[in-house]
């Protein structure tokens, strides 16, 4: 008892001890006996392949999601006109009425649609937008719609003869006038050349000072007010161009090489052209043209490769 009292902090420490040693003794039986309670490690990975491959399967996309965020991104559309993440598309007010340009069926600026307008990044908010030339080609936004080109390409364009405006239109009298058949019997006819020499001449003959022959003739008649007129034509051919026109009896004839002066917009640019005269239209060098007809109210031109024509109005002509 005398040594207890003595070596009492010696007692207590052994005491601990002697409770540690059958604590971890206990606790190295029973995780003994739970490890023997486990199935084999075969059994246990064919359950948990089959119990779990839904969930499993599910983890994977959660990861992948987690791991490639969706971003957003208003051009990843076909449309990238459809407002931002937190700011709505653009609506525009027209007559006290909100328009929506991308699926409301109302045109802003018709006859172009608003979807040839977003197509091709056009600031359909504007009002002059069909009057603007944004890839500088000279052509409007209206007239490459009406043409179906690109107005943001130079070199997609309509026809360059489109931009070609009939200024005026220039003709002389012709230089022969056919006056009559003396011997009526359509054998020999009289030709006034330039209105004052007279000719006297038979069909297959050349007139004198002048680059025409005779090549028929064909007696005609009409009548007015009961009196029988003479109508009677002559035709005559150029014996260097081989074109022919056709002369009526004491009736002037316009000259066929008439005349026509025209403005080039693209360019700023006038010219003058004859009937008949091919012509090219810069800055298109490349491109051939022919005036094939021409008359005091409208010329027609046409494309010598594709045979395309265009008539040109005097009337609408611009002023420059």
């Amino acid at each position: 008892m005398d040594w207890a009292k003595k070596n009492y902090d010696t007692l207590v420490l052994g005491v601990c001890m002697a409770l540690l040693v059958l604590n971890a003794a206990y606790l190295y039986f029973e995780s003994s006996a739970f490890t023997d309670s486990l199935p084999t490690a075969s059994t246990s990975a064919t359950s948990n392949s089959v119990a779990t491959s839904p969930e499993t399967q599910s983890i994977e996309e959660a990861r992948s999601i987690t791991e490639k965020p969706v971003f957003w991104n208003e051009k990843s559309s076909s449309n990238n006109e459809r407002g931002n993440l937190l700011v709505s598309r653009l609506y525009i007010l027209k007559a006290d009425k909100l328009i929506d340009p991308i699926e409301g069926q109302e045109q802003l600026h018709p006859p172009i649609t608003n979807a040839w307008l977003i197509k091709f990044g056009l600031n359909y908010a504007d009002v002059n937008v069909k009057d603007q030339d944004p890839d500088g080609d000279g052509f409007t936004n209206l007239e490459e719609y009406k043409d179906k080109s690109d107005p943001t390409d130079k070199v997609s364009t309509p026809p360059k003869f489109t931009k070609l405006r009939f200024d005026k239109f220039e003709q002389k009298p012709f230089m022969l006038v056919f006056k009559g058949n003396p011997d009526g019997e359509g054998k020999e006819f009289q030709i006034n050349a330039n209105n004052a020499r007279t000719q006297f001449k038979r069909i297959n003959e050349t007139i004198d000072g002048a680059p025409y022959k005779i090549i028929a003739y064909s007696k005609k008649e009409t009548e007015k007010n009961g009196v029988p007129i003479d109508v009677s034509e002559l035709t005559v051919e150029n014996t260097e161009t081989q074109v022919s026109i056709v002369l009526v009896v004491k009736k002037e004839t316009n000259d066929p090489t008439s005349f026509g002066e025209f403005f080039n917009v693209l360019t700023n640019e006038k010219f003058r052209l004859q009937k008949g005269e091919e012509f090219t239209l810069k800055p298109d060098v490349n491109t051939k043209f022919k005036l094939i007809d021409i008359s005091p109210t409208e010329a027609k031109i046409q494309d010598v490769a594709t045979g395309t024509t265009s008539t040109l109005s005097k009337s609408s002509s611009s002023a420059h």
